[in-house]
């Protein structure tokens, strides 16, 4: 018997099996297109004939492939063999995807960790490398080892299996606000006939200030603690009327800005005036 089973074994899929078998586990692994396995089956894993096969391998199996309600449809077909076993599931989906999969594993006497992974696969097993974790504690410290095989700043965040896919929309969300920042930013300076290459060599100078950003919100959002600020929702306000104003003159597309600023004019006619900007959260929050 193995002592995990990778189920998926595309480029990521691949990355954590090999990263097991360098960690000293006995690994089983399993792919539709089982061509896949010869990589690692030559670098020491064994390859099993159907995702059953694999799942009764091992007392872990960890499943990397297109998504959630995926992973739900291979288990589904694979019957009891998941039964008793332990599965810790990186595929992707919403946060409905993830409830769904968690009751059935509930319902067939399985446990289960579901996560998100902070990284490419060439960032597999390093000690940086982060795996965030919904699911019973028990569950975690069982297979924290592994997981922190693959990750090694990897955490549990939370028990309840929709949690996951809120965050990763947070994580992606906080990402993606940046790049479409420099995707409308690249284009006010087009408008303005700023070269975009003076724009692009700008941004690294402007990066200098997320991690005061960072902080700004560390300070203020947990607690809730919204006095005070070093720059107030006013403040806020008047620049991206500023910025606002700019995009309309030079007549661009300016969805981004409008919204900065409709939430601002928001946060102040809340009351907000003189508090922190990203006391928005709990103002939003109440909708």
């Amino acid at each position: 018997m193995s002592d995990v089973s990778v189920i998926g074994l595309g480029a990521m899929g691949s990355a954590l099996a090999i990263a097991l078998i360098k960690g000293g586990y006995a690994v089983t692994v399993w792919n539709r297109s089982p061509e896949k396995a010869a990589p690692l089956v030559a670098a020491g894993a064994v390859q099993a004939g159907s995702a059953a096969e694999a799942l009764r391998a091992s007392p872990v199996t960890v499943i990397c492939i297109a998504s959630h309600d995926k992973t739900l449809e291979l288990l589904g077909a694979a019957g009891d063999a998941v039964s008793g076993r332990t599965i810790i599931e990186l595929s992707t989906g919403g946060a409905e995807d993830a409830e769904a999969l968690a009751a059935h594993l509930d319902g067939q006497g399985a446990d289960w960790m579901i996560g998100i992974i902070n990284a490419y696969p060439t960032g597999i097993s390093l000690p940086e490398t982060v795996l965030l974790m919904v699911g019973a504690e028990p569950v975690w410290q069982r297979c924290a080892p592994i997981i922190r095989t693959l990750g090694g700043g990897s955490a549990r965040v939370g028990d309840r299996a929709g949690m996951i896919a809120a965050l990763f929309a947070a994580l992606f969300t906080t990402r993606q606000g940046f790049m479409f920042g420099m995707i409308y930013g690249g284009l006010v300076c087009r408008k303005a006939g700023i070269p975009l290459d003076v724009f692009a060599s700008q941004i690294p100078v402007s990066m200098g200030v997320l991690p005061a950003y960072h902080k700004y919100f560390s300070d203020t959002v947990p607690a809730g603690k919204f006095d005070n600020p070093p720059a107030t929702m006013t403040v806020y306000a008047a620049a991206l009327d500023d910025a606002l104003a700019t995009f309309r003159a030079l007549g661009a597309h300016a969805e981004l800005p409008q919204l900065f600023s409709d939430l601002a004019h928001r946060g102040v006619e809340a009351g907000l005036d003189d508090k922190a900007l990203t006391a928005l959260v709990e103002l939003m929050s109440r909708d």
